[in-house]
């Protein structure tokens, strides 16, 4: 059996370590790993404890780079393990980072799915019912879906089909009367309002 001893310790700029070997070779590694293995006190390396060392390194890269694209914007869990499995992360990896993420906070299907209908509603035209279908597709647990698209503010819903109404109408002043409250209705439906609310702000229009 092979021992290495650890002669020099370096903090790298991406916020890894670099360890220096005796031998000439080093290891790049991070603080979480060093102090788990008790490298700081431990210095010498031999053929298991480095194979622990690289084992240790997927994960904690794996979680580095999870961290990063976190702090992009919220994701869902869903999205996590897409993005882990286009990093070709083992399924044994994705798992436990995804708890690690869960545990720590920093995925949470409920804060993603609140925070992603409160960006929606402010700065695209999409209705609830597109939302919904949108939230979907991040595979959420339609519980709580259900529970944060039923907490949105009617007269939000009220404000922003008013707004598109008026914008509509001013620009499709080529179309009159009933073919233009056709147009706008079937305008909102597609954008994901209710059928109900629709009708009930147009019928405030002179067409």
């Amino acid at each position: 059996m092979i021992v290495i001893k650890i002669i020099k310790y370096k903090k790298e700029n991406n916020g890894k370590y670099k360890l220096f070997l005796e031998d000439g070779s080093t290891i790049d590694t991070y603080e979480d790993v060093i102090l788990k293995n008790n490298l700081l006190y431990k210095k010498d390396i031999d053929d298991s404890l480095y194979n622990i060392i690289m084992n240790d390194n997927v994960y904690e890269e794996a979680y580095s780079k999870s961290i990063n694209y976190i702090g992009i914007r919220l994701r869902s869990i869903n999205e996590m393990k897409v993005y882990l499995k286009s990093k070709k992360y083992s399924e044994e990896v994705i798992n436990i980072i995804i708890e690690r993420l869960i545990k720590n906070n920093l995925l949470n299907d409920a804060i993603f799915t609140q925070a992603f209908i409160n960006d929606k509603l402010n700065f695209t035209t999409m209705g609830p019912y597109k939302i919904e279908l949108e939230l979907k597709k991040h595979n959420i647990d339609n519980n709580i879906i259900s529970k944060c698209i039923s907490t949105i503010d009617e007269d939000i819903i009220y404000e922003k089909i008013n707004k598109l109404i008026t914008k509509f109408i001013k620009s499709n002043k080529k179309y009159k009367g009933f073919l233009l409250k056709n147009k706008i209705y079937t305008n909102l439906i597609n954008l994901g309002y209710s059928s109900s609310m629709i009708l009930e702000v147009l019928n405030n229009y002179e067409f």
